[in-house]
């Protein structure tokens, strides 16, 4: 009896096994319907393409963040940056169309380096902390950095680039 149990319980778990299979082939829980909304469960289409880049935990570990509204420190401190940067910028050309001077020397300026040093350094201060944000966040992702680079805040490059950038 013993021998008749163990080869019935056999062929069971055989039996579960091909079921799952056939079900994860059939789509799995991506094939189920939400019964409180009526309509399939979103797919995944970026999940196959993930394993084949051999980046499926990087990836699964960015959609789990990303299904959850969270981002890693450096994106956030990227897009902080960014928005700063760009209302610096705005900032800059509206008090370079107020002047009448032209660019090397509004770049030159005492009244430009009063006006915008400050925020320029806070800004190159905000791209260091980004920078090393990334850092600790590439690896959490394997070497991968979730955002690109930061480039330093140096007052005349960036004084130049806001206002050619117009």
């Amino acid at each position: 009896m013993f021998r008749l149990t163990r080869t019935l319980s056999s062929a069971i778990d055989k039996l579960a096994e091909n079921k799952i299979a056939e079900w994860l082939r059939s789509g799995g829980d991506e094939a189920l319907s939400s019964s409180s909304l009526g309509r399939r469960l979103p797919n995944d289409r970026h999940g196959s393409a993930a394993k084949t880049l051999g980046v499926h935990h990087d990836y699964v570990h960015s959609k789990i963040l990303a299904d959850n509204n969270i981002r890693p420190e450096s994106v956030e401190r990227r897009l902080q940056l960014d928005k700063a940067w760009e209302d610096l910028k705005q900032l800059i050309r509206r008090d370079y169309a107020d002047s009448n001077c032209k660019l090397k020397e509004y770049v030159a300026s005492a009244d430009t380096a009063r006006k915008f040093g400050e925020a320029i350094e806070a800004l190159d201060e905000m791209a260091r902390k980004c920078n090393n944000a990334i850092i600790s966040d590439s690896v959490r992702f394997n070497g991968r950095s979730p955002v690109r680079h930061c480039r330093r805040f140096s007052f005349a490059e960036r004084i130049t680039e806001a206002i050619i950038d117009s």
